[in-house]
């Protein structure tokens, strides 16, 4: 399977989030997410703890999310595309469709992701600081 044809642009990924016709799952860190911020309407599953080890319930939490999502686009995000990548990869091995992945990431390799295209960022706040 060619999988380079399962990534998505951010223009493309922001064009199909703003048409509510695609779903973002962040993988990245609680760190991450508080110092850049999040995408709107996104579902955060860190894909590692705060000592940077993958969490063991990651992948049933992503999982349990997506079967909820048969029927739309689902594409996964984190800091720079590596990641995003390897989640996107193990759900499509497991027979899942409408599986994608933004290379470009919420920073980028080279800065040139998500952030410093303007696209819609909100302020992160923890379970804890929202209440």
């Amino acid at each position: 399977m060619d999988n380079l044809s399962l990534e998505i642009s951010l223009d493309k990924a922001h064009r199909l989030y703003k048409e509510e016709n695609l779903l973002i799952i962040d993988v990245r860190t609680e760190k991450e997410w508080k110092m850049t911020g999040v995408i709107p309407d996104s579902i955060l599953i860190s894909m590692h703890d705060n000592n940077n080890l993958e969490r063991k319930s990651f992948l049933e939490e992503v999982n349990l999310k997506i079967s909820s999502y048969k029927n739309k686009k689902i594409a996964f995000i984190c800091a720079s595309g590596s990641r995003s990548r390897v989640v996107m990869d193990f759900f499509l091995n497991e027979g899942y469709k409408n599986i994608y992945h933004i290379p470009d990431g919420i920073i980028g390799r080279q800065s040139n992701g998500w952030l410093f295209h303007g696209y819609p960022i909100t302020e992160y706040l923890s379970v804890k600081e929202a209440k």
